[in-house]
């Protein structure tokens, strides 16, 4: 069985915590062999016969287009590997931005930068958007996480390369959280630098935007274990993905009407000038931006007027 790791937008750590399964990956390289991935060998091209692609990261210049279509012709079975390869991550809030500014930040002080600002034309041009991998081509399996976490990739690697039926967990980060729930009075956001929570109840009764309710688990719920709100970076809950009517912004809103005394309208008035904080980790994917009820659309807009 051969094996690829195609790299696109992103910052290479889903291919870094593959190899971080040590001993565990031995295993898997004693059954299949990996022939091509740029972070950790020399080869400039995907070969032909690719049983399993592992794709990483966003699709966001002409470049990361072409490489996926190109892994996507030889590769039987190919796997979104990732957050950013699932929903556009990280590099999606660069829609928030328009190209030339986005351009000018990147390689301003770089030499093939020239005095004008202008771009050179090696530079691979941005796409008019970022896009999820699976907005732009057919994708097999996909496995969330920023990056996807060791004890899950033990589990569902070998499974993938032996093809064999695996059962995970399909709940939100909350089911793997000990915090205490309960009602909450006078309920008032907090920014995540005002105060020290209260490490035995609920981040989000509490005040901070834990987005724990509305993400995709398989995290252990490290994040909330250690004092600190989730900030959505294994994606949305399936419950979000099933369910047009749902979008992580509206839910984030009624979540919070359950567990406070305050009504949904005042909530959203309060907590809407940082929409944006919703969607770190997928507002590069279309599945979400074409909820009827999603602020993408509107964010994009209003940093780009």
């Amino acid at each position: 069985m051969k094996i690829a790791i195609e790299e696109l937008a992103s910052c290479s750590g889903c291919t870094i915590a593959i190899l971080d399964l040590h001993e565990a990956l031995l295993d898997i390289v004693g059954k299949a062999e990996i022939v091509y991935a740029p972070v950790i060998m020399d080869v400039k091209e995907p070969p032909e016969g690719i049983d399993i692609a592992f794709v990483t990261g966003a699709v966001r210049n002409e470049e990361n287009q072409e490489r996926l279509k190109k892994i996507r012709k030889r590769a039987k079975t190919v796997v979104a590997l990732g957050t950013c390869a699932c929903y556009g991550g990280i590099s999606g809030l660069s829609m928030l931005f328009n190209r030339e500014d986005l351009f000018n930040y990147v390689f301003r002080g770089v030499e093939t930068v020239k005095p004008d600002g202008v771009i050179p034309k090696d530079v691979p041009p941005f796409l008019y958007r970022a896009f999820a991998v699976g907005d732009l081509a057919k994708v097999d399996y996909y496995i969330t996480g920023c990056p996807p976490k060791e004890m899950y990739l033990k589990k569902i690697l070998p499974a993938l390369v032996a093809g064999e039926p695996l059962s995970l967990s399909k709940k939100s980060v909350c089911s793997e959280c000990d915090r205490v729930m309960g009602a909450h009075e006078k309920w008032q956001l907090k920014r995540r630098h005002e105060g020290i929570p209260d490490r035995e109840h609920c981040l989000l009764g509490q005040g901070y935007l834990c987005l724990g309710a509305v993400t995709f688990g398989r995290c252990g719920a490290s994040c909330p274990h250690s004092n600190v709100p989730c900030h959505g970076c294994n994606g949305p809950s399936l419950d979000i993905l099933r369910e047009p009517c749902r979008d992580i912004y509206n839910m984030m809103i009624r979540r919070i009407a359950d567990l406070t005394d305050k009504p949904e309208a005042e909530i959203e008035k309060e907590i809407y000038d940082i929409a944006h904080t919703f969607y770190p980790f997928t507002i590069g994917s279309l599945i979400m931006e074409d909820k009827g009820i999603s602020k993408i659309r509107d964010l994009i807009k209003e940093r780009n007027v």
